[in-house]
């Protein structure tokens, strides 16, 4: 499979995707892992085989591994351009592998597509989960995803939380004012940084700052801090 660089676009269709996902883990893998993953993108190529699908996501954490994807800085704006906001610095090899295997099954059906990454995410263990999520910010069909990201942030599982919540453009763009609105609180009452939420002053609204000042008050008054970042983002014009 090529490693050529490919063309970008604001809306990249899921070859390009892959291409520029697998041009970031041939830096890191192993000859062997690399292999194998261009074999299970191929076979998806070939022909859509769900349960070959299930096994492969499933090989990832024993076949790539788990390092840090470490793309470059020009890497990062690349990804920018292909989707604005992706930060694929925050992902590992196991998470891009794996987004990169279900970007392979999409034919251009939303709602077949929606309903595997649903399925998947109902299905798969931890990191599978995570992995899934995190491409929330560049998987097609966005709008079929809606309501397993919503599920994600009402999640008490702090991993399965950051990965809609944090450093990925899907709430931003697709989360209405109020969703937008309960996650970002959750933030705070879970200790996430708010720092860490893409689009947090473009769709800062006044419902958003009048709860996190109820929140604000009721930390105080139980003796807890709340990060200088709140207090900012509250008294920010």
């Amino acid at each position: 499979m090529s490693a050529v660089k490919p063309q970008l676009s604001s809306d990249a269709d899921p070859a390009v995707l892959i291409s520029f996902l697998r041009r970031l883990l041939a830096r890191v893998l192993p000859t062997a892992g690399l292999q194998w993953l261009d074999g299970e993108i191929e076979r998806q190529d070939a022909g859509l085989d769900e349960r070959r699908l299930g096994i492969a996501v499933g090989m990832v954490g024993r076949k790539v591994g788990r390092m840090d994807l470490a793309p470059s800085s020009e890497d990062v704006a690349d990804a920018g351009r292909l989707r604005p906001q992706w930060q694929p610095q925050l992902w590992g090899t196991d998470e891009a592998a794996r987004v990169a295997l279900v970007l392979a099954t999409y034919r251009g059906d939303d709602q077949a597509f929606a309903a595997r990454v649903d399925r998947l995410c109902a299905t798969g263990e931890l990191t599978e989960q995570v992995a899934y999520l995190k491409g929330f910010a560049i998987f097609p069909a966005a709008r079929g995803l809606h309501d397993r990201a919503r599920e994600a942030v009402r999640s008490s599982i702090g991993a399965v939380f950051e990965a809609i919540a944090c450093g990925n453009p899907y709430p931003r763009d697709h989360f209405d004012e109020s969703a937008w609105n309960q996650m970002v609180v959750k933030c705070v009452f879970s200790g996430v940084p708010i720092e860490s939420v893409v689009g947090l002053h473009e769709r800062r609204n006044p419902e958003l700052i009048a709860m996190l000042g109820d929140l604000v008050s009721e930390r105080t008054a139980a003796g807890r801090p709340t990060p200088d970042a709140v207090h900012r983002y509250i008294a920010a014009g």
